[in-house]
C-alpha cells in the first residue's frame, strides 16, 4: 500500500508513453474514492492527447464530470486552448493597459503582440486551472495525468516560466509607477496591480505545492524495458532538480510464469534482467509491481481489478496454458501479416516523419527505417534526428547520440542527432540581447526610459509562443538541406498531443516573427536593431521552407504508428483527423506490436481483443490509407542488430 497517499492534496502520475500512466492515475482515483467516500477526488488530464475519458469509457471534456456511480469521483480533461481564449477575454484589457503604460507600442501593436506571444499560454492555462481548483478547495485530492516524460517535465517547469512573464509585466508597470510618483508625488494601485499580485500569488502557490513533501507526490510509472528505465532515470533527475517529492515507482506490465508458451517465456526472460536493473537503480524508492493483464484495462470493472492488484497486492486472473503451436514457424511466417507497402521508402522523399501515441514504437520503427534507407541507398547520407525533449535515439541504437551529429553503427552513411531545442533557443536570444543593450546605451541622454525600455523590449521578444524552441531546432535541419549536408532525413517525433502542436507551430511561428519584425520596422528610428531584424528575416525564411516541405507529399512522408488497442486507435483517429484539418498529406498507417499466434490462452486472450481493433481500423481506414502490420517481438528492440531484425519484419 502506498504510504499516506490518502493524505495528499496532489498526486502526479508520469513517465514514458505506453507505460500505463493514465491507467494508474484512473485506477488510483477510483480506488481512493471508494476507500474514502467522504473525500472528493478529481482526476485531471493535462496531456493534449487526452485518454482519461477513454480509460473510464465515459465522455469527459473541459468541464468537471462525475464518473459513473461514484459520487465522490470526477474527471476533467483540460482543453488549454479554450481556457487561453477565456483568459484573454477576461484579462486582455488589463494586459493591454500594462503594455501601453510600459512600452512605446500603440494599442494596435499591443493587440497584435499579445494575441500571439503570451508565453506558452495554452500550457500555462493548465497550471493556472489546477492552481484555481486547489485554491477553491472543492476537492480534497487532485490526481494529475501528465503527458509523456519530456513534455511533463516542461509542464512542471512552467511556474518558473510564468514567474519570468510576470517579471516582464511588472517591469512595464514599474515604469508607470515611477512616472506617477515623479509627477504626482504618489501612486494609487488599480486593477493592473491587482492582476499582477493575483498571478504572482498563484505561481507562488503552485511552486510551493509542487515541492511540499506532505501534500504532493509524483509517482513515475515504468515497465521492465531498457528504454523506459533510462527515461525514468532522466525523469527522476529532473524531478529532483525541481524539488518535487518522489517516494514510489510503479513497475507495470510484468510477465509472470504461466505455462510453457515460448513467446511468454522469452519475454519473461528478457524482463528478468531489466527487473534486476530496476532493483539496483531505484533501490531508494518503494517499488510496486503490477503484472501484465491478458486484456486491455478500460472501464470501471477492469480499472477496479488493476487498482486491487496495485493497492492490495491481489493476483489478477491469468488464464492457464493449453495446447501450443510451433512458435518458431508461426513467428517466421508472421501469421499472415501484410508487409509494409514497398513504396513506403521512395527515391524522391526528402523527409520521413513518424508519429503516434507514446509507447507505440515510434523511435524503434523510425530507427529501423533509417537503417533500411541507409542500406538501400549506400551512396546517400541519411540523418535520423529527434526534437522530443525526452530523446530515445541513443537508447534505441545503444549508442550515445546527443546534440552533435554522430555516425551510427557500422554504416558510413547513417548519422543521428538529438537536438537540444532549449539550448539552441537560448543561444539565439543571446544574439539580440547584446544588440538591445547596445541600441539603448546611447538612447535618451537622461531619464528612466533606458533601464525600463531596454529590459521590457528584451523581455517581450523573449516571451515566445509555446514550442517555438522546437521549431527553431528544426530550422537547423533547413540549414543542412540548404547546404546539401544530407540526402534523406528521418524525424522521430514527440507523442501525439505535442506532435499536433509541432505541426501547427510553423504557422504560429511565422505570425509571431512577422509581428516582431513589423514592430522593429515601425520603431526603427527609436531602436535600431539591424542584426536582430536580419536574424528574424532569416529565421522566418527557414520556417517558411520547413512548412513547405511538411506540406509537400512529393518530399515529405508522414507515417502514423498505432497499436491494436482501443486507446491506441482512438488517439490515432484524433491524429488523422487533425492531419485532415491541417491539410497535411498522410496515407500510411503501421499497426505495431501485433501478437503472433502462439496457442497459449494468455496470448490468445490479448490477440482476440487486438483482432477486433484491427478489423475496425481496416473497415474505417482501408479506402484512404495503406495499412500494414508489424508483429510484437518477444525481445526488446535495442541496438543495430535487433533494429535490423525489426526492419526485416517491416520491409522484408
Amino acid at each position: 500500500m502506498f504510504r499516506n497517499i490518502e493524505d495528499r492534496s496532489l498526486i502526479i502520475f508520469g513517465g514514458k508513453g505506453g507505460c500505463g500512466k493514465t491507467t494508474s492515475a484512473c485506477a488510483a482515483g477510483l480506488y481512493l474514492a471508494r476507500a474514502h467516500p467522504g473525500k472528493k477526488i478529481l482526476i485531471v488530464s493535462c496531456d493534449p492527447a487526452h485518454s482519461v475519458g477513454d480509460s473510464f469509457e465515459r465522455a469527459v471534456g473541459n468541464t468537471i464530470t462525475r464518473i459513473g456511480d461514484v459520487d465522490n469521483l470526477s474527471a476533467l480533461e483540460i482543453e488549454a486552448e479554450e481556457d487561453a481564449i477565456d483568459f484573454k477575454k477576461k484579462y486582455g484589457s488589463v494586459l493591454k493597459k500594462i503594455a501601453e503604460r510600459g512600452t512605446y507600442f500603440d494599442r494596435r501593436d499591443i493587440e497584435n503582440f499579445f494575441s500571439l506571444s503570451i508565453p506558452g499560454l495554452d500550457e500555462v492555462m493548465a497550471v493556472i486551472k489546477i492552481a484555481n481548483i486547489l485554491k477553491e478547495e472543492e476537492f480534497d485530492l487532485v490526481i494529475l495525468d501528465t503527458a509523456p516524460t519530456g513534455h511533463a517535465i516542461r509542464l512542471l517547469g512552467l511556474p518558473a516560466q510564468m514567474k519570468k512573464w510576470i517579471k516582464v509585466l511588472n517591469l512595464m508597470q514599474a515604469k508607470h509607477r515611477f512616472l506617477a510618483r515623479h509627477f504626482t508625488g504618489r501612486y494609487r494601485k488599480d486593477d493592473t496591480d491587482e492582476f499582477l499580485e493575483m498571478m504572482a500569488k498563484d505561481v507562488k502557490r503552485v511552486r510551493g505545492l509542487l515541492k511540499n513533501r506532505d501534500l504532493t507526490e509524483f509517482i513515475p510509472v515504468t515497465i521492465p524495458h531498457s528504454l523506459a528505465i533510462e527515461e525514468t532515470e532522466r525523469l527522476l533527475r529532473s524531478l529532483k532538480g525541481y524539488g518535487i517529492p518522489v517516494k514510489s515507482i510503479i513497475i507495470n506490465k510484468i510477465n509472470s510464469s504461466r505455462n510453457q508458451c515460448p513467446f511468454c517465456s522469452r519475454e519473461e526472460k528478457e524482463q528478468k534482467k531489466e527487473l534486476n536493473r530496476i532493483d539496483r537503480k531505484f533501490a531508494d524508492y518503494e517499488l510496486f509491481r503490477v503484472p501484465a493483464f491478458p486484456y486491455q484495462i478500460r472501464g470501471l470493472e477492469r480499472l477496479k481489478e488493476y487498482a486491487e492488484v496495485l493497492f492490495e497486492g491481489k493476483t489478477p486472473y491469468l488464464p492457464a496454458g493449453k495446447k501450443l503451436f510451433n512458435f518458431k514457424s508461426r513467428l517466421a511466417g508472421v501469421n499472415g501479416f501484410k508487409r509494409s507497402p514497398s513504396d513506403l521508402i521512395e527515391d524522391d522523399i526528402l523527409l520521413y516523419v513518424f508519429g503516434g501515441k507514446g509507447g507505440v514504437g515510434k523511435t524503434s520503427i523510425a530507427s529501423a527505417t533509417a537503417l533500411t534507407i541507409a542500406a538501400r541507398y549506400p551512396s546517400r547520407k541519411v540523418l535520423i534526428f529527434s526534437t522530443d525533449p525526452a530523446h530515445s535515439l541513443s537508447d534505441s541504437f545503444g549508442l550515445p547520440v546527443g546534440d552533435s551529429i554522430t555516425r551510427l553503427g557500422e554504416t558510413d552513411n547513417l548519422y543521428g542527432l538529438e537536438m537540444d531545442a532549449p539550448k539552441l533557443f537560448e543561444d539565439y536570444k543571446k544574439t539580440y540581447r547584446k544588440e538591445i543593450n547596445e541600441a539603448f546605451t546611447g538612447f535618451f541622454n537622461q531619464g528612466v526610459d533606458i533601464k525600463f525600455d531596454r529590459e521590457v523590449f528584451e523581455g517581450l521578444i523573449s516571451l515566445t509562443p509555446p514550442g517555438l524552441d522546437e521549431i527553431m531546432a528544426l530550422t537547423r535541419v533547413v540549414d543542412f538541406i540548404d547546404e546539401g549536408k544530407f540526402d534523406l532525413y528521418v524525424l522521430d517525433n514527440a507523442a501525439t498531443g505535442h506532435m499536433l502542436r509541432f505541426l501547427e507551430m510553423p504557422r504560429v511561428a511565422r505570425e509571431w516573427l512577422n509581428t516582431i519584425f513589423k514592430l522593429l520596422i515601425k520603431y526603427k528610428e527609436v531602436v535600431r536593431l539591424s542584426r536582430v531584424a536580419e536574424e528574424m528575416i532569416e529565421l522566418s525564411r527557414k520556417v517558411r521552407k520547413l512548412q513547405e516541405i511538411l506540406m509537400d507529399p512529393a518530399r515529405c512522408r508522414f507515417v502514423v504508428i498505432s497499436i491494436p488497442e482501443v486507446m491506441g486507435k482512438d488517439e490515432m483517429d484524433d491524429l488523422l483527423e487533425s492531419f485532415n484539418r491541417l491539410e497535411i498529406p498522410c496515407r500510411r498507417i503501421i499497426i505495431n506490436m501485433v501478437l503472433p499466434a502462439t496457442g497459449c490462452n494468455f496470448c490468445e486472450s490479448r490477440r482476440k481483443e487486438q483482432t477486433a481493433v484491427i478489423r475496425e481500423i481496416n473497415r474505417e481506414r482501408t479506402r484512404k490509407y495503406e495499412i500494414s502490420r508489424v508483429p510484437l517481438l518477444p525481445y526488446q528492440v535495442k541496438g543495430p542488430g535487433r533494429l535490423k531484425k525489426l526492419a526485416g519484419k517491416i520491409y522484408g
